[in-house]
Parts: C-alpha cells; structure tokens; sequence
C-alpha cells in the first residue's frame, strides 16, 4: 500500500514537472519568437530609411548645383574677428559650401534685420556672450524647418541660475530622484571642490574611481530627447591635478579594468540623460510650435567619489573647462569639440525631397500611420529627425550616442512612439559594434 501511494506520488510528480517544463519552454519560445519579430521589423524599418536617405541625398545634390549658397549667420558677441574660435566657424563653414555673415549681436546684424534674413538664412549660431541676443531677437517657434540655431531655448531656461546656482526645474527632484546637486546651474564662476574618497577603510582595497571629469553633450533634440557624448573628456584625479585631455571610455578602462568600466560608462549615460530627460519635461512648451534641427552643447562636471556612479555637480551651457588649468590646451580642446560638432550635424538632410513623397507615404502606412501597423501617427518632420538620427548612427564620428539609452525599456507591442523607434535604431546598432 505505502509502495503504490509512493508510486503515486511520485508519478504527480513527473507530470507536474512536466507541465512546468512546457509551459517554461512555451514562454521561452514566445519570448524568442518576439525578439525575432522586433529584429525583423527593425532590419526591415533601416532598409527602407537607407533608401529614403539615397534618394534625398540625390536630391539634394541635383538643387545645390541649381541655387544658391546656403546662409549662414554667426553672432560673435564679445569675441574679436581675431579670435581662433570666429575663425573656426568661419572657415568650417566655407568649407562646407555656406556663405557666412558675421556680426556681434542679432540686433546688429543687417542680414538678419532684412526681409531676406527672416526666412533666407539655413544656420544661425551664436557664440558665447551672444546667446541672449539670440533668445531676445530669434522668434523659436516661428522657425521654418530647414533652419538650425545652436540654442535650445528649454535647456537655456532649466539650467540658468535663479539664484545660488539653483536650477530651473524643481530642486526637490534634482535633489532626491536624481545624482546631482541641487545647486548645479549658471555657476561657472564657482569652480567645484576635488572629491573626497568617501568608502569606508574595508572597501578603499578595491580598485575605485575618484576623480572630476567633464564631459561634453550635444542634445540634437529636446522631444523626443537624443544625445550624443563627446569621446573627449577632461578628467582631474589625484595623480594629475592639472587635469589631462583623454578618451572617457579609456579613462575609465584604466582606472578600473574592463567589466567594471563598462558599468561606469552606463552609469554616466544614465546619471546624465535622467537629469536632460528632467530639464526638457519641466518646461513648457512654446506655443505655435519648436525649433525642428536646433541642438546645444553641453558641459557637465561630474564627481566620482569611490563609488561607479557619478554625481552631476555643476552644468554649464557652452563647452566650459572646471578639470583643466591650462589656458591653451582649453582652447585647443574646444575648438575640437565646435569643429566636430559642426561636422557631425550640417552634412545631415535639413528637409525631406518630393521626390520621396511616395516612400514616405510608405513608410507612414508601415511605421507612423494613423491606421497602420503600430499606429503612432508620425510627421513628416518626425521621419526627418528618425533619418537624421539613423545617419548619426551610422556613420563614425567623434561623438557617441547618450540617450536614448539601449538599456532602456521600451513598449514592445503597438503603438509605438518615436521615441520607441529610435531606441530600435539605437539597439541595432548598438549589436552591431558588440558582434564585431
């Protein structure tokens, strides 16, 4: 009796562990089965953007031997026509087929006070101590698509200082929710402290990371956010108090060995997109519209105190230097990042042709159409940043991509936003270098 109830028992048993093993095994391969669905989709949303992006640039090539120059219009401020950095954007931009109008200020500028300059000019960018003529004069939400200025009106506003380097938006989250200090903002003036090594004597055996480092974004947009990193950074330690110009990602390889750099690099990519993703939703948006192609760049400083996560302690709205002493090497510096910046954003398409007015159409049904697959209604201006945004990827640059972060979650089932898109973009990229 007791033999059969255990054979009973036992057979209970191998069914159930049979029920389980299916059903984990049916889980799997739904799972499986998605991954595969999304990689398709993704493949397939990249081939048709490849060939929308041929047929633009052809475009685009048959009308600039057709028109005119594009405008370009550079506001100097305070800055002598002397300086390196004037002359930096001028000669980028001759170079790249622009004709250049130089003034102080957007109120002196006589191209920009002509009927001509409200529509006739493509770029517009104003150099340190002239941002505020920019935002005083420049109409934002007024801008036709194709014009670019290097001001993001949202980011000016959240990091400008009310006082005592507070922030714009709300200082309980800057405080609470995210890795900064809550006075962070419009305080260049106030050079931040040298970390201390905050670990306890058990824990300061292991290899950490104490240091200031400042890094260099480049926002592209503010909704949805996309932001790319300079690979050069500034970095302040113990050993080198001057501070020295190095690669981030090989900075942090050598401080703390290959697993453990990584870590820190995800750290960063996380600690600074949650504070942009905070700055650009606490601002309202300007009625009538937004600036389609403006970008900013950014400055933040950054303090490792023995641990992998930094802590934002200072945002500056230009490329500013608080890790490095030497006057000339920070010229040299920012001159190579404005240099690369400028070659990372203009060669980019600033309009979609009519010649691709059926692709798109295409593309709308399949990925952005009100009635189509993930429902998610895109513009045409939206396919033009997801195009944009493809070719950042693509090709090698100096600049590395920040947010969307591919360690984000994103929706896996309709509808689909842009900003899923985008990350579908960035995580089939992002395979791609892994695999190599």
């Amino acid at each position: 009796m007791l033999l059969r109830r255990r054979a009973c028992s036992l057979v209970l048993l191998l069914v159930l562990l049979c029920l389980c093993y299916q059903t984990l095994m049916v889980d799997r391969n739904q799972d499986r089965s998605e991954s595969e669905v999304v990689l398709m989709e993704t493949r397939r949303l990249i081939s048709d953007l490849e060939a929308l992006e041929e047929k633009t640039q052809a475009w685009f090539s048959s009308q600039r031997r057709l028109h005119r120059r594009r405008q370009a219009v550079v506001l100097t401020g305070r800055h002598r026509l002397s300086d390196t950095e004037v002359g930096l954007h001028q000669r980028v931009l001759q170079q790249m087929d622009y004709e250049v109008h130089v003034s102080r200020f957007a109120e002196t500028s006589s191209f920009l006070r002509t009927q001509q300059g409200v529509g006739g000019w493509s770029l517009l960018l104003c150099l340190s101590t002239s941002e505020q003529s920019c935002l005083r004069r420049v109409s934002f939400s007024q801008l036709q698509q194709h014009q670019m200025v290097n001001l993001l009106p949202e980011l000016m506003e959240a990091f400008s200082d009310v006082g005592g380097g507070l922030c714009q938006f709300d200082p309980q989250l800057a405080e609470s929710d995210l890795h900064m200090k809550p006075h962070s903002c419009g305080s260049s003036n106030q050079k931040p402290r040298f970390p201390q090594d905050r670990r306890s004597p058990d824990q300061a055996r292991s290899p950490a990371l104490v240091a200031m480092v400042n890094v260099f974004v480049l926002v592209t947009s503010v909704t949805p956010l996309t932001s790319f990193i300079h690979d050069i950074s500034v970095v302040m330690t113990n050993e080198n108090v001057p501070g020295q110009q190095i690669e981030i990602r090989t900075f942090l390889l050598q401080q703390l060995g290959a697993p453990t750099s990584q870590q820190a690099w995800v750290q960063i990519q996380r600690v600074v997109g949650a504070v942009l993703q905070a700055a650009s939703t606490y601002q309202d948006q300007e009625p009538g519209g937004r600036c389609l192609l403006c970008f900013q760049l950014l400055t933040f400083t950054l303090m490792f105190s023995g641990s992998i996560t930094p802590v934002v302690v200072q945002v500056d709205t230009e490329v500013t230097f608080t890790a490095l002493s030497d006057t000339f090497s920070r010229q040299i510096i920012k001159d190579l990042i404005l240099e690369d910046s400028l070659l990372f954003l203009l060669p980019l398409p600033t309009h979609l042709s009519p010649e691709t007015h059926l692709s798109l159409e295409s593309l709308r049904w399949q990925y952005g159409g009100c009635r189509g697959t993930h429902s998610t209604c895109l513009s045409q201006d939206e396919f033009l940043l997801l195009l944009r945004f493809h070719q950042q990827l693509k090709i090698p640059s100096t600049f590395q991509l920040l947010y969307p972060s591919t360690s984000l979650s994103s929706s896996s089932s309709a509808p689909m936003s842009l900003s899923d898109l985008l990350l579908r973009i960035s995580r089939h990229y992002e395979l791609q270098r892994s695999s190599r």
